[in-house]
């Protein structure tokens, strides 16, 4: 049986994401679907699930990973600009599932780098009221998904750790993590645009 929703809580807020993986953890399936997660976050599952869908392309790289892990991300981003207040995932996305010993290998060689991230980010600097906050954060998210999706060669890791620095931030209401995250998603347009640049001009070069 999964294991009991969390505590309903009125942001985004008041729980480490590494407990989080900790409790998805003591899940006794065989298979853990995207809908099982969500319905054990309840309100609280924007930003694990972005965070879960951004770590395979910042430390997990398989060769085509990023289709699989984009367009979650990007309809999860989406939703968090409309301001939905819980995540909604369609049946063809959230019925989805992992195998429980493959999801605890990833989950047990992530949480002490998250608990790493965790330990260095704090409550400090932030301006924003809850939906600017959502809405700002969800945008720049939105924007590195898509370029996650983008069929360039190890174009992924940029805009994943991006989204990962912008949810941490978001969680923990921590600026300076927020400028990071923004800093992260500028470096990402840079490299997208020169990809883009050099495509052009090799395709002017070559007519």
């Amino acid at each position: 049986m999964l294991s009991p929703e969390l505590p309903a809580s009125s942001g985004r807020v008041d729980i480490k994401f590494s407990n989080v993986l900790r409790l998805l953890l003591t899940d006794q399936r065989e298979r853990i679907s995207l809908n099982d997660i969500i319905r054990l976050l309840g309100d609280r599952s924007f930003v694990p699930l972005l965070i879960i869908f951004a770590l395979p392309n910042l430390f997990f790289f398989i060769p085509g990973g990023s289709v699989i892990t984009g367009p979650p991300l990007i309809f999860i981003s989406g939703q968090l600009v409309l301001g939905r207040p819980s995540v909604w995932l369609p049946d063809i996305i959230g019925l989805r599932s992992v195998d429980h010993a493959a999801f605890a290998r990833i989950v047990t060689r992530a949480i002490p780098w998250v608990e790493w991230m965790e330990r260095l980010a704090r409550p400090r600097y932030w301006m924003l009221p809850p939906k600017a906050a959502d809405l700002t954060i969800g945008i720049a998210a939105l924007v590195m998904s898509v370029f996650m999706f983008l069929p360039i060669p190890f174009g992924n890791t940029l805009p994943a750790l991006s989204v990962i620095l912008l949810a941490l931030s978001l969680s923990e209401r921590d600026g300076l993590w927020l400028l990071a995250g923004f800093a992260t998603s500028l470096a990402s347009f840079a490299v997208v645009a020169a990809v883009f640049a050099a495509g052009a001009f090799a395709m002017l070069s070559f007519f």
